[in-house]
């Protein structure tokens, strides 16, 4: 094989990747081809691929230093670019001011303002533990309450708890207040959670780094426009009603609130954090806030409350301000209202004014129908009446306690309806609990609404188009077989108006000669109806009473 000393290329294949290999010798990387070369060609070729190498070598040097060159101009340009941003911020802000007349208040630039502000400001109480939850699913948590003691307020502050067994470290857990602007000399608690299943001796805790809110306003305090703390066994809530009453015409969002329950030694036995319904509220806007409470030591009664709200201001393209508000925490000296703990108390039930209740004297229960059910056991069935001429009772509401003489023999609720109008029957079963007994009844309504006819209901054609009398059995406990009365009741629902009318709940009844319920059925699977359509529904009803001679409806939709 021959080499082009020329351009240092291999004779065979042209490649220019040429490798020495031995004294006089040279390999082709490309085809590995050898050359043998005599030693004044070798030498001088030694020297021409030295050559190669030098001038490589030297572009990349070269390529390096330029690139270098134009990175260090790209910097200056940067820098000198900003120099000229501030220094035509700088000019603008003076010829501003010298515009203004004297006595003008200057804008402040909030610029590079460093923030952060002494932790030794929140003074920590005394950490208590406490158990929240009851039973086998009650969790630890270690209670913590902090003061502001800043002279600022301050934004999610937060404490870490370090936990020890003796000299060890266990675990270490972080917690932020529950509120998130803490004005100053206010206190708010926080619950830190403990680590399971290891001991621990001690804690240590640390306030985290403080700081300001980014951006702040001073306005007025907000309030509940009214407010109920309500009880129900040991489920605690705070509701209220937020109205924005603000003059300027601004809107507002973010609203919080923390309630704090305290007992009458003044330590804190409980507190919740919620927010309001609506996300924003434009200025004469209204809306509810349906907090619940976490209660811990429950062996002291709750003997005061208080709570405060915090919200911040709209701005037209949607930024937050928050509004910081002297005096807000509201404090009542006064335990909390107690319901039932099986009535279900919806939020604006609570809420609603006097003007707004319906008077649960003109619902009336209906003397009780005894009975038996299909394994002969006794039952009792009564009826729910609106005795109201002008008044439709909304999402009607109580509990049916049962006592056998003066001791109490179980519950029964009055749940499953949202309207009931003057005049109309709402069928209720007693469910069979030891009513052998059952010698009275109490019933305790909860808060309910009214509303003017004709209400909410949309109007339907129910029409009963056949009954059938059937009987039935039943084998209990593979020993015991029991004979009970039927009726199959077959019918149609009809939709008279111009719009789709949704889910339809119907409650078919049977009655005696006497007009007395003895057996009826709710029928809650029938689709939406289209104007002008009907759809057909059968329903089988256990006949609990005596015997029956009419069929009657009642109905409702959404």
């Amino acid at each position: 094989m021959t080499i082009d000393l020329q351009t240092l290329k291999c004779g065979e294949c042209g490649s220019s990747v040429l490798k020495r290999t031995g004294l006089n010798e040279y390999t082709c990387d490309h085809c590995g081809s050898v050359t043998l070369v005599e030693d004044k060609v070798s030498d001088r070729l030694e020297r021409v691929l030295d050559q190669v190498k030098n001038e490589a070598g030297r572009r990349l040097a070269a390529e390096e230093a330029l690139r270098q060159k134009l990175m260090l101009r790209k910097v200056g340009i940067g820098i000198a670019v900003v120099l000229a941003v501030v220094l035509v911020a700088r000019i603008a802000e003076l010829l501003i001011a010298s515009r203004q007349p004297a006595g003008t208040q200057q804008p402040v630039v909030a610029a590079f303002v460093d923030r952060t502000i002494p932790v030794d400001g929140l003074k920590l109480g005394e950490p208590r533990q406490v158990l929240l939850g009851s039973g086998s699913s009650a969790q630890p948590k270690l209670l913590v309450v902090a003061r502001n003691e800043t002279g600022k307020p301050l934004s999610r502050a937060g404490i870490r708890a370090t936990y020890y067994d003796g000299d060890s470290k266990v675990d270490e857990r972080t917690e932020t207040l529950p509120i998130f602007v803490l004005e100053p000399g206010e206190s708010a608690p926080a619950l830190i959670d403990m680590p399971n299943g290891k001991n621990v001796t001690r804690q240590e805790l640390q306030v985290q780094k403080l700081a300001e809110p980014y951006t702040a306003t001073d306005g007025p305090r907000m309030t509940f426009s009214r407010v109920r703390l309500v009880q129900q066994g040991e489920r605690v809530r705070l509701v209220g009603r937020i109205d924005n009453t603000r003059k300027d015409a601004a809107i507002v969002g973010g609203i919080d609130v923390l309630a704090t329950l305290y007992d009458d030694a003044g330590q804190v036995i409980g507190f919740g954090h919620g927010y309001a319904q609506a996300s924003e509220l434009k200025p004469g806007g209204q809306t509810s806030v349906d907090v619940s409470v976490a209660r811990f030591g429950r062996g002291a009664a709750i003997a005061a409350w208080d709570y405060r709200i915090g919200y911040n201001i709209v701005d037209a393209s949607g930024s937050r301000t928050p509004v910081r508000s002297a005096d807000r925490v509201i404090r009542t000296a006064a335990g909390p209202e107690s319901f039932n703990p099986d009535l279900r108390l919806g939020t604006e039930d609570l809420l609603a004014e006097d003007s707004e209740r319906f008077d649960p004297k003109d619902l009336e229960l209906l003397p009780l129908v005894d009975g038996r059910n299909n394994i002969q056991q006794r039952l009792f069935l009564g009826e729910l009446v609106n005795r109201s001429t002008d008044a439709i009772v909304l999402a009607p509401g109580g509990v049916i306690s049962r006592f056998s003489g003066s001791k109490a023999h179980g519950t029964t609720n009055i749940t499953g309806l949202a309207y009931l109008y003057p005049g109309e029957r709402f069928p209720i079963f007693l469910e069979p609990e030891d009513m052998e007994r059952f010698t009275s009844t109490r019933i305790e309504w909860k808060p309910m609404r009214r509303a003017a006819l004709p209400g909410p209901r949309k109007p339907l054609e129910v029409k009963v188009t056949g009954t059938k009398a059937e009987l039935g059995s039943v084998l209990l406990n593979f020993s015991q077989r029991f004979t009970y009365k039927s009726v199959e009741v077959s019918g149609s629902v009809k939709n008279p108006g111009n719009a789709i009318i949704g889910k339809v709940r119907l409650w078919v009844s049977l009655r005696d000669r006497n007009g007395q319920l003895t057996g009826f059925k709710l029928v809650d699977n029938l689709p939406a109806i289209a104007p002008g359509e009907s759809v057909p529904f059968q329903v089988d009803i256990t006949q609990n009473g005596r015997d029956f001679a009419s069929v009657s409806t009642l109905y409702q939709t959404e």
